[in-house]
């Protein structure tokens, strides 16, 4: 006779053999037989964090960079809703993770039963899937369907196209019970898919070699992605200008990565406009580029990606390449034709020079400001660190300096939100082991401040917190600062001692309120041989706004 809780023995083991390492797991008693079965089988690869939503993005930074599944499992209830956020980023970022969360038995949903509100399909807009597991094994098909559902939930993580997937488990009453052993002969089901290489229609080639003038845009990737491996071929073409922001990780010589800035430079001159754009990868950061290619006119734009749906950032699309960039960036490279002589790129890489020269110019002459603050440690970022930057205004400023090519950097920028940045570091410098940074607003490490409450933070861990008191990039977007209520709805200014909430949890802290102290501490702080630590930096609102300003208007 089968075990009513036969599945839940088995789901751990399905997923450890088909490639699971780690599970996040937050403390419940409606998931107690999930965290039993979970603990028996992966043992200390089991991390406890208290707060979902922190475990949730927690685990999001391990998938980043192990790039593969990563299980988060809960509690019922509103438990269950703190993994939106870090789902919905997962979702629009393409990260795989797993979301297994338990439940009351159907019977008890509405029915004024403790912790219990409605879980199925809950996350439907930003998981590629739902499945809803049987509440018990009551017969050989139910087992055989929750088997079903473990093997697909795992294959729909990695393909096509990796993103988040939901497992809803109903659990009846008893939860302390022991659970039965694993099955024997557990089938574990492949998906496999044939490998195609991509050959170009006559068209396309046709279009690609007649184009005197081609930009390749490519957003957001991770680290040692075939694409990075590919493009160089493609930018020995002098027709040929990638524009690849620092978390496209596009690390070649050649490729402009400050594309804000460079737009700014053509400003009130006749703009450079392509014959041909490609667009692939994630988002893109940049406002400037967005609005250059929607405003340009005859021009032809390729989305190439395996995507879940059409993207039309620029409005410009005529073809949607469904292929992944990098096979479809070698088939151009293999029809490459040599000899062709254009000055597009030279033109490009001019202004480039031009821009890096009149940045570091105007920088030397601007006061201690946000501005300064990254243009120095732009500079200072050791090689083979991994630097995880938040969102909003250090996004923006991280954009303006060319990035270290032998780092690697991260970002939350599937949906953008400030509010796992910490805790997506966290899991990143966890799973990685190496010398990792992350670069914060003061609102966005304290609004995720409980990534901190974390019994084993990593040490390799380094927090940079730019205090401008309150929301800095309010005060570089054009209106917000003019508005009533600036000061108290928008710029958000929070009463927190960083210092204080540093100790708190046991981190070391280190203080910087000009140049030449962020400099002398700067070696300090980054030494590999302490504790996970806090460097807050100090600024002026105020000022940073202006300088901000100026650096943007360097050329009229």
């Amino acid at each position: 006779m089968l075990h009513q809780k036969q599945h839940i023995a088995d789901l751990p083991d399905i997923l450890k053999r088909k490639g699971l390492e780690y599970a996040v797991i937050s403390p419940g008693s409606r998931s107690a037989p999930l965290i039993e079965a979970f603990f028996m089988i992966f043992g200390e690869n089991c991390l406890s964090i208290a707060d979902e939503r922190s475990a949730a993005f927690y685990a999001l930074g391990i998938a980043l960079y192990t790039d593969k599944p990563v299980a988060i499992i809960c509690t019922s209830g509103t438990a269950v809703l703190n993994y939106a956020p870090a789902l919905a980023e997962a979702y629009h970022q393409h990260v795989p993770l797993l979301a297994i969360t338990a439940d009351r038995p159907p019977e008890w949903i509405d029915q004024q039963d403790n912790q219990t509100i409605r879980q199925h399909h809950v996350f439907q807009s930003f998981v590629k899937q739902s499945f809803e597991m049987p509440v018990a094994t009551s017969s050989g098909d139910n087992l055989w369907f929750a088997h079903r559902i473990a093997n697909e939930a795992y294959d729909l993580c990695m393909t096509p196209a990796k993103g988040p997937v939901h497992i809803n488990v109903p659990l009846a009453e008893p939860l302390y019970d022991e659970l039965p052993p694993v099955s024997e002969n557990l089938r574990i089901i492949d998906r496999v898919i044939p490998f195609a290489k991509p050959e170009l229609t006559t068209e396309l080639a046709q279009e690609w070699n007649d184009a005197r003038s081609i930009l390749i845009v490519h957003g957001q990737d991770k680290s040692g992605s075939e694409t990075s491996r590919v493009l160089p071929a493609l930018m020995a073409d002098p027709r040929v200008v990638v524009m690849a922001e620092n978390i496209a990780n596009i690390m070649s010589p050649g490729v402009l990565s400050t594309s804000n800035l460079l737009l700014s430079n053509t400003r009130g001159n006749n703009p450079l406009y392509p014959d041909l754009v490609i667009h692939s990868g994630g988002q893109v950061v940049s406002k400037a580029l967005t609005g250059y290619l929607r405003r340009a006119t005859n021009l032809k734009l390729w989305r190439v990606g395996i995507d879940n749906t059409l993207i039309d950032t620029y409005k410009q699309a005529m073809r949607h390449i469904h292929f992944p960039a990098h096979s479809f960036y070698q088939a151009l490279s293999d029809i490459r034709q040599e000899g062709k002589q254009n000055d597009w790129s030279l033109q490009w890489h001019e202004i480039a020079e031009n821009t890096r020269v009149k940045l570091n110019e105007t920088l030397a002459q601007l006061p201690f400001s946000d501005a300064t603050v990254f243009g120095h440690i732009s500079n200072a970022i050791p090689d083979e660190t991994l630097v995880v930057l938040g969102n909003s205004s250090v996004i923006r400023y991280s954009q303006l300096f060319t990035p270290n090519p032998q780092a690697v950097y991260y970002a939350n920028r599937g949906v953008s939100g400030i509010d796992g940045s910490l805790s997506t570091a966290s899991g990143i410098a966890f799973a990685s082991g190496k010398p990792t940074l992350t670069l914060l607003g003061d609102l966005s490490f304290l609004y995720d401040s409980n990534a901190l409450w974390n019994r084993e933070l990593p040490k390799n861990l380094r927090i940079v917190v730019v205090n401008n008191h309150g929301g800095g990039i309010f005060h570089i977007l054009k209106g917000p600062s003019e508005k009533p209520g600036f000061k108290k709805l928008v710029e958000a200014h929070h009463p927190v001692n960083i210092h204080k909430l540093a100790e708190a949890y046991g981190l070391q802290y280190h203080f910087a309120g000009d140049l030449t102290s962020l400099e002398a501490v700067w070696p300090e702080f980054m030494n590999k041989n302490h504790g996970a630590s806090v460097l807050e930096i100090e600024t002026d609102p105020t000022v940073s706004a202006t300088t901000f300003r100026s650096l943007m208007s360097m050329w009229g």
